[in-house]
């Protein structure tokens, strides 16, 4: 195998850390297995429609660009998201014969596709044209066979795996201390970006609800992007002293969180997969989740607790009950062992390149 081209619409950087963070961990993955690797990535998280026209426009023609140049040592391309990475994909392969992997996250089906007709369309032709398909959880693989008629040997389930040489165990007293946390509260944990589709909402209600329940002193931690300031505005009377916002980190300080915290939890109105949660399985934190999507097959065999999604008072139950509950009866850790092996990076990597190679023999055989 020559190289691979990894085309994405999200990909971080030193001042947009949590940005498409997923999508460098498999490449830098890859590359740690040996392949040549390369990226053609939008690493501008701006929104508005002047913003998005500027950035996708200097991104896609930079991608035309990179792909005549290097046409003939590309043997694959792999797209993150089906729209609108799949569609530079799908044209490299239009105009340069080059054979293209698709990654579905869950967004670009759930939301992208039914913002109109035509981007509906043309997420099928890239489905429909693409070599295989690749879908981070099984509900997300289902929905990609029945509302767009892929077959289902065209459709692989593989999430973007756990690096558990990064994300570990710790001692959570050491690392309460390393971060100048009071050892006292039980203490909650949620990352990912501050919007209403991560039920941020919901978790603010339940945790004020919660503290009238109990008498021992609780905090929540939450870390992630806050670029939506209008709903970020809109949870301020729900916000306490007990509650801390923190920026997105580098994910060697990300580790320490969910080594400090308790419980996690993630109350997703909508999930492709859910790496987060198996991020903190890996750090030995237990976990508390929304039944949607990619969590619930995650999840669902007790490496987790399922709640009904924005029911806060339900939340609030579970909450209450991981307060009362010690760790070793609440963490089910055969079902998280399990969980982890199956999702643990390198194993991931392996089925990745599996695929590439199917797709370059695949084009070869034409």
């Amino acid at each position: 195998m020559k190289k691979v081209l990894v085309i994405s619409n999200m990909y971080p950087t030193s001042d947009h850390l949590s940005f498409g963070i997923f999508v460098k961990n498999q490449v830098t993955a890859l590359e740690k297995a040996g392949l040549d690797v390369d990226i053609s990535v939008n690493t501008n998280p701006a929104t508005g429609k002047k913003n998005t026209i500027m950035k996708y426009t200097k991104w896609g023609l930079s991608t035309l660009i990179k792909g005549l140049k290097n046409r003939k040592s590309i043997d694959v391309t792999h797209a993150h998201y089906v729209f609108p990475s799949g569609m530079l994909s799908l044209l490299l392969k239009k105009m340069f014969g080059i054979p293209f992997i698709v990654t579905a996250h869950g967004g670009d089906i759930e939301r992208m596709a039914k913002k109109s007709t035509r981007i509906r369309n043309w997420t099928a032709s890239i489905l429909r044209e693409s070599e295989h398909v690749i879908a981070v959880g099984p509900v997300l693989a289902q929905q990609i066979e029945q509302d767009f008629g892929i077959e289902k040997g065209k459709i692989s389930i593989v999430s973007m795996g756990v690096n558990r040489e990064v994300f570990t165990k710790g001692s959570q007293a050491a690392v309460c201390k390393e971060l100048q946390l009071a050892s006292e509260p039980f203490r909650f944990l949620f990352v990912g970006n501050v919007i209403k589709q991560k039920g941020v909402e919901e978790l603010l209600q339940a945790f004020q609800m919660l503290k009238t329940k109990v008498s021992r002193p609780l905090e929540l931690n939450i870390v992630g992007s806050r670029r939506d300031q209008a709903f970020f505005q809109s949870l301020q009377p729900l916000i306490s002293e007990d509650v801390k916002f923190i920026d997105p980190l580098k994910q060697q300080e990300l580790v320490k969180w969910f080594q400090a915290s308790d419980v996690f939890v993630l109350p997703s109105h909508l999930e492709g997969f859910g790496l987060v949660a198996l991020e903190a399985l890996a750090t030995d934190t237990p976990v508390i989740a929304t039944n949607v999507g990619g969590l619930v097959s995650l999840l669902g065999e007790g490496a987790g607790h399922l709640v009904e999604p924005e029911n806060a008072m339900v939340l609030s139950e579970e909450m209450l009950r991981a307060v009362n509950t010690p760790k070793d009866q609440y963490m089910n850790r055969e079902a998280v062992d399990k969980v982890l092996t199956i999702h643990d990076e390198k194993n991931i990597t392996a089925r990745c390149i599996a695929i590439y190679k199917s797709a370059i023999e695949g084009r070869d055989g034409l």
